[in-house]
């Protein structure tokens, strides 16, 4: 049998490194889980992005002007990095690579002693990030090499019971808030298209199935939404919207009015804030869509939502404080008062 190719060997490396990871999160304990997953699947997407790169015919070496190959100091080439090799492989609308883009960031913020609860802050983020992991392997070199036969879904009970709301705004409120507001502004940097996507943030509805138990029955069943018929979407409508009324209450929306906005942050900033800067404001951080928009509801939910009964935009106190904290810079302040929604594209 001829030897295996390079890449070969490097992607049986990008897969080793992606069932550490996957070990190391899942085991027992609150010891540093997030970080060392993080890590590691930092080093399987890299290895990932080179064998594909390398079984493709790219490039992996960094290049001088004249096309030559650069050295390190200590003699060794100088390979591309991994944000390289992402803006290579990934378009900028791709939601996992705006999913890599947000672990690399965080990885760099992840404080040990708050660890635990970062990681239950961004659970979703993290199932989405190994999912890609996974859907990308197979579409680059086929279901043969999948980890889907090799892993299992853990067991688990911190997010099912019925205490599991109180328990996630306890976890939230010990997040430091460095972490929180970084997190609100990487979000606020994305369109809402991205953050909707299940390949950036997993968001699944956990309902028990009752019933006799089918040969064809698993414990757990993944159902597309995009194969539901309209009746069980509207089933699963109205699902959403009993959780979302039954867990999020409307003190914790804000529910404040353009006008209310305004006043608070005026209050709280040193420069004038009139309903002009508002509307520049949730122009230039892309809060809600512009108006006349089809979908009136596709906001970021953390800072507006589209109310339908009285048809009008309301914002929250998370839509508040971030505009506190972001217009007291007089830099961005001026950016956003001379933004210009038909020549610019906006920013955090």
């Amino acid at each position: 049998m001829p030897p295996r190719p390079r890449w070969w060997h490097m992607l049986q490396a990008a897969k080793n490194e992606a069932r550490l990871a996957v070990d190391l999160y899942n085991r027992q304990g609150n010891e540093r889980q997030l970080e060392a997953f993080l890590v590691h699947m930092a080093m399987a997407w890299l290895k990932l992005m080179q064998a594909h790169t390398q079984r493709t015919g790219g490039d992996l070496f960094i290049r001088d002007k004249s096309g030559r190959r650069v050295r390190h100091e200590d003699g060794d080439w100088r390979y591309k990095a991994s944000n390289q090799l992402l803006k290579e492989h990934f378009a900028d609308n791709d939601a996992r690579k705006v999913n890599i883009e947000f672990f690399t960031g965080l990885r760099n913020r992840v404080e040990h002693r708050h660890e635990n609860n970062i990681a239950a802050l961004v659970a979703g983020r993290t199932q989405a990030h190994l999912l890609n992991f996974e859907r990308t392997l197979v579409e680059w070199f086929g279901a043969d090499e999948a980890l889907a036969s090799e892993l299992r879904f853990p067991l688990f009970v911190s997010s099912i019971t019925q205490d599991a709301v109180a328990a996630v705004k306890r976890v939230r409120s010990h997040v430091p808030v460095a972490v929180l507001e970084w997190i609100q502004d990487f979000d606020a940097t994305i369109e809402p298209s991205i953050a909707e996507d299940q390949a950036f943030d997993f968001r699944i509805y956990l309902i028990p199935h009752k019933g006799p138990k089918t040969e064809a029955d698993a414990a757990m069943t993944y159902v597309n939404a995009g194969d539901l018929t309209d009746e069980q979407n509207a089933v699963v409508d109205q699902v959403r919207t009993i959780i979302r009324e039954k867990q999020v209450p409307v003190a914790d929306l804000g529910n404040l009015r353009p006008a209310q906005v305004v006043t608070k942050v005026a209050e709280a900033i040193a420069r004038p804030f009139t309903m002009h800067m508002h509307t520049q404001s949730w122009r230039f951080f892309k809060a809600r869509p512009p108006s006349g928009a089809a979908d009136k509801a596709a906001t970021r939910a953390d800072f507006c939502r589209w109310n339908p009964a009285f048809e009008q935009y309301v914002y929250t106190e998370a839509w508040v404080s971030f505009l506190v904290r972001k217009l007291s810079d007089e830099a961005t302040y001026d950016a956003v008062a001379a933004y210009d929604p038909s020549t610019s594209s906006g920013g955090a």
